[in-house]
């Protein structure tokens, strides 16, 4: 999502850990998994003037910080020079709640300065249920209370972007996940189980009008996946989450991330043309 990379591959960014990383000087960079620097959306961000920041609810993720924290990240290659350090917020905290008050002040500090913004916001409560107690969608289910639990924290940043001046009509939301699950019950490894790897990808304009189909939008630069499997062979590619990076650089009007194949030409529409 952040590197516009696959995982495997030559232009992979290699990492495949799913637990808390080694400390920086150990390899715990992606950096030093790939054997090259790997830029991500906020090496372009932070470049370009933008304040960056990362809310998540995992301790694993400090692996951003690790690799593009001051003492790992690039040089800045865009006048003036903003520094190497290209997550200026960085914090962990399991509460969705508690979250978005984090990811709403970064804005409102942000906007009071006239200056633009890229965050990534990670809520971790729908995981945690997943794995604990099943993808059970029945109502009443830990998994679907925590879904709610999501829901709300996400309708009440809306809200409160709709009701701030300052906010209303100049944030966007690119909403994905990074799987679905079930199969098996408490897990998502297996790889053939369509439950397990389709996910939502939802973009929010901050305006209103209706809702438009993403596929609808690009009926030849992405394929809709069938039903049983992830993409038809020979066909243009699904909607990814691994498009969310340089989907929001996009939304910003900056280029795509450097070394990135997901998205790269940033041609996945997310609007509907004018109308002449």
């Amino acid at each position: 999502m952040l590197t516009g990379r696959q995982v495997a591959g030559a232009n992979g960014h290699q990492w495949t850990g799913n637990v808390d990383p080694p400390a920086r000087a150990q390899g715990g960079t992606l950096h030093a998994k790939g054997g090259a620097y790997m830029s991500s959306m906020f090496d372009v961000a932070h470049d370009h003037g933008l304040r960056t920041g990362v809310v998540c609810g995992k301790w694993k993720f400090v692996l951003l910080e690790q690799s593009y924290g001051e003492d790992a990240g690039g040089p800045d290659t865009v006048t003036p020079d903003d520094g190497r350090d290209k997550i200026d917020l960085f914090l962990c905290d399991p509460e969705p709640q508690s979250q978005l008050e984090h990811v709403v002040t970064l804005l409102e500090r942000s906007a009071a300065e006239r200056r633009r913004s890229l965050v990534f916001w990670h809520i971790p409560s729908p995981d945690f249920a997943g794995h604990a107690k099943g993808w059970d969608l029945t109502a009443g289910s830990a998994y679907r209370e925590a879904v709610v639990k999501a829901d709300r924290a996400i309708a009440t940043f809306l809200q409160r972007c709709d009701a701030d001046p300052a906010l209303k009509g100049s944030v966007a939301v690119v909403l994905t996940a990074d799987h679905g699950g079930g199969v098996p019950f408490i897990s998502h490894v297996d790889p053939e189980a369509p439950v397990n790897f389709t996910i939502p990808f939802v973009v929010w304009l901050g305006k209103d009008g209706a809702a438009e189909d993403l596929y609808t939008l690009n009926p030849t630069s992405r394929s809709r996946p069938g039903p049983s499997e992830r993409f038809m062979p020979g066909a243009a590619p699904p909607i990814r989450n691994a498009d969310a990076g340089n989907t929001a650089l996009g939304l910003l009007g900056l280029p795509a991330i450097p070394g990135s194949s997901a998205n790269a030409a940033q041609d996945l529409a997310v609007r509907a043309p004018a109308s002449n």
